[in-house]
């Protein structure tokens, strides 16, 4: 009786006890538990979208419903998961979902997955920033109806958007993402795709703590959407292919390459582990290596079955011990898994922590090892040469598959890692130009990669550079593009075209760009070495591309200058010409003093003659600039750059003039330099005078802009010019014993820097603001053409117009031989 009388008592307690376990969990109160994310996976594969989402509804530990389905169809290529708070999911989902329907209607075309994925976006953030959010995670995947390609796009309730390969929500990113860094590729197979997925599902059913009742997968491809029997318990396989298990996973195998040994059964008739086996009875089981292990001397094992904890599996030489990662990280389908002959128990003698001894050479039969996975259309080497990873300058390797730089190539540097993570093998030194399989380490010499090696540094021989201005010769780049070289496009980064036009005026001065193109500056400083190839590459005859990028001359430029000078901000071009041409000076071990000291004032340097006088109060205030017969000082200075002034604007016009711009000729702006007038400069009365030899190139700067205190103006007045045979003898000094007296100097016009003002909504303003537009007109000498370059943009341009544009900087070239009087063009 008392036995009973315990047994009842424990009945009730327990019956109480599951009673009040029954009532915590009842729709009342499931409100105020916190809510379990549904389970959201999807990747992207070959040609192929999968989106699969978990069956149940949950909230708390209560399954709401067993056969929930969380994908929304937005149009033919287009779906949709969602989890999240059960009302914001579904509202939401069919808000999405009828907007993008009815625009499909409205325009007779569906959107694109990427502009489904931005409206989407838009709509959580408008959400975010209101009184309700949507408490909402998304995962939209897709076929591009024009590119034919697979995306998948990962959407928070933080209205955060990224494109992703792969992406999870809820619980299974904990459980699911390694799975998909390790085994994921771009080009898997649809089967192999199932393959994961099943991994993937494995692995919940195992770890995840609550009652995981399975998935609904979806499939998007061109063929639009369609929902596939995904049974946990089924195994999808390779047509007329047997099959084996490793830790739950199908694969394709030849299974007269595999042995069976005595105490495993043969590997095509495995079973695969049960998902409810412990974790106890596995906990000791060694993990899969993510990358190969090497053994010092021990050739690797190729194919061989290693039995662990009853279930076999295979040694595969490229990535350790995971067939499937083999398989994606090579990109195709193994075929064959190796001799049956290896031992394995041969390698257990050896650490498996102790690094390979480098090769020196491939192996015979394999010298073009890996050349064939360079991917030229990506190479970029205008970008400085900077580790990608340490930001270091030095020992920099660019990756020929990816185009990315990383820093050295021994057994513990960034490239080596790079080459066993993703499977990039070839490296290119940024320095040397020598070429290297990696993780091997051995130097590739095919002359195949001649192309690279020399778009990394182009260099012409003497004859070439001699042709360039005699022979007109034209270029295609990899795409099948024509191109001149010398005239191609410049990248405006983000402010940066004031720096272009320079660069492109400066480039086309035959002494000065054969000088950067021929000599050596291994060790001179960065400014003149990074010029030196920005030079050269912009007269490649062998480019992959029909443009430049600045870039590495223009952190150079920023750095030295105190970023005065940068890609962000528009400054100005005759500002950073006259900096640029004294920092390059210098760079070339030119004087401060000693005139003639470099190239650059060799190019452009003259003398002139200043004549001052102070304007005292005895001067008659009706004729200040007369100079009278005092106290008249006298200054030779030297110069690289002459500055020409516009005269003023009028002020009032007439009704008829009131829309004409003011044109002035520029032999009437260069008589400040004719010795005879006077100009006031403070308290000082002035006369220009050049002297003889005048350099072979002249630098003009037309003053357009004025800043006082209040505002900055600009002179719009037109300034007409001949494109040749400007004489320049009535602004010079005479000097018999250099030049003959009465005898015309010659020069022609080489380059035009011109300038665009272009009225543009600002609304930090609350109006309209001016925006500076610079280009630049060179001339084909081979052609006797003009071309205009702005930016990316190169056309062909009329002589006879060039003068229709505001001019603000020129550059004039001395003919060599007098032919007497030519007409101006």
């Amino acid at each position: 009786m008392g036995n009973s009388n315990v047994k009842k008592r424990i009945t009730k307690k327990v019956q109480e006890f599951v009673y009040a376990l029954l009532e915590l969990f009842t729709y009342d109160n499931a409100s105020k538990l916190p809510s379990i994310p549904e389970v959201l996976l999807g990747f992207t594969g070959k040609d192929y979208t999968i989106v699969a989402a978990s069956k149940a509804a949950m909230r708390g530990a209560t399954i709401l419903k067993s056969s929930d389905d969380k994908t929304r169809k937005l149009n033919d290529q287009t779906l949709m998961a969602f989890s999240g708070e059960a009302g914001d999911t579904v509202q939401f989902a069919e808000y999405i979902q009828a907007n993008v329907q009815l625009y499909s209607m409205r325009n007779g075309n569906d959107l694109g997955p990427s502009a489904v994925a931005n409206f989407v976006r838009g709509e959580l953030a408008r959400s975010l920033r209101s009184r309700k959010p949507y408490n909402v995670n998304l995962l939209l995947g897709g076929m591009d109806p024009i590119t034919k390609e697979p995306h998948l796009y990962w959407l928070d309730y933080l209205a955060s958007l990224a494109p992703l390969p792969y992406a999870a929500h809820g619980y299974a990113q904990y459980y699911c993402l390694s799975i998909f860094d390790k085994h994921h590729h771009p080009d898997i197979s649809f089967d192999q795709g199932l393959k994961i997925l099943r991994m993937c599902t494995d692995e919940l059913k195992r770890r995840l703590p609550i009652d995981f009742k399975g998935m609904l997968v979806k499939v998007i491809d061109k063929d639009g959407i369609r929902e596939i029997d995904y049974d946990d318990s089924k195994q999808v396989l390779s047509a007329n292919l047997p099959s084996f298990t490793i830790y739950g996973i199908a694969l394709p195998v030849v299974i007269a390459s595999l042995p069976s040994t005595k105490n495993s059964l043969p590997i095509s008739l495995m079973a695969k582990r049960p998902a409810e086996e412990s974790l106890e009875d596995v906990a000791s089981a060694d993990s899969p290596a993510s990358k190969k292990t090497r053994i010092t001397g021990v050739p690797p094992t190729n194919g061989t079955s290693v039995a662990v904890n009853g279930h076999a599996r295979v040694e595969d030489d490229t990535n350790g011990t995971d067939i499937l990662a083999a398989a994606e990280s090579e990109e195709e389908e193994l075929e064959e898994a190796g001799s049956p002959e290896e031992d394995p128990e041969d390698a257990g003698d050896e650490s498996a922590f102790t690094t390979a001894p480098r090769q020196e050479a491939p192996l015979d039969g394999y010298t073009d090892l890996y050349l064939d996975t360079i991917d030229r259309s990506v190479l970029d080497f205008d970008f400085e040469k900077l580790c990608s990873v340490t930001l270091s300058n030095i020992n920099v390797y660019a990756c020929l598959v990816c185009g990315k730089y990383y820093q050295g190539r021994g057994p513990k540097s960034h490239a080596y890692f790079h080459a066993l993570e993703v499977g990039h093998h070839v490296y290119v030194n940024m320095q040397t130009k020598r070429v290297y399989v990696l993780p091997e380490g051995y130097e590739v010499k095919s002359k195949s990669l001649d192309d690279i090696k020399f778009v990394v540094d182009p260099r012409l021989s003497k004859e070439d550079v001699a042709q360039l201005d005699k022979q007109a010769k034209d270029a295609w780049d990899l795409g099948g593009r024509k191109y001149r070289p010398g005239f191609v496009g410049m990248n405006n980064i983000k402010e940066n075209d004031y720096f272009n036009v320079v660069i492109q005026a400066l480039s086309h001065i035959p002494p000065l760009r054969n000088y950067f193109m021929l000599e050596d500056y291994s060790g001179k400083p960065e400014l003149v070495q990074r010029y030196s190839v920005l030079v050269r590459k912009i007269w490649n005859t062998r480019a992959f591309k029909t443009h430049v990028s600045p870039h590495e001359l223009l952190q150079q430029v920023s750095r030295q200058s105190n970023k005065r000078f940068d890609l962000l901000h528009q400054s100005d071009p005759a500002d950073f010409l006259s900096w640029f041409l004294n920092q390059t000076h210098l760079a070339l071990g030119g004087s401060k003093t000693k005139p003639g000291s470099s190239m650059i004032q060799r190019v452009f340097q003259g003398k002139l003659k200043v004549e001052s006088q102070r304007i005292t109060a005895r001067a008659d205030v009706g004729d200040r600039l007369r100079f009278e017969d005092a106290d008249i000082n006298q200054q030779i200075i030297p110069y690289m750059m002459l500055t020409l002034d516009l005269p003023a604007a009028p002020l009032f016009q007439d009704e008829l003039d009131k829309n004409i711009i003011p044109q002035v000729p520029l032999t009437s702006i260069l008589s400040k330099y004719d010795g005879l007038r006077s100009q006031e400069a403070m308290n000082q009365r002035k006369r220009y005078r050049l002297l003889h030899p005048l350099p072979p190139y002249l630098l003009f700067h037309i003053k357009r802009f004025s800043k006082n205190k209040f505002v900055q103006e600009r002179n719009p007045t037109i300034v007409t010019f001949p494109t040749r045979s400007l004489d320049m003898s009535p602004y010079v000094e005479p000097n018999p014993k250099i030049h003959p007296p009465g005898e015309p100097i010659w020069y022609d016009l080489v380059a035009n820097v011109t300038h665009e003002a272009v009225r543009i909504r600002d609304d930090s303003v609350e109006g309209e603001a001016e925006r500076k537009i610079w280009r630049c007109q060179v001339r084909d000498r081979a052609r006797e053409e003009w071309m205009e370059i702005q930016d990316l943009f190169v056309e062909r341009a009329a002589a006879e117009t060039l003068f229709t544009k505001e001019s603000y900087l020129m550059v004039w070239e001395k003919r060599k031989e007098s032919k007497g009087k030519g007409k101006g063009a």
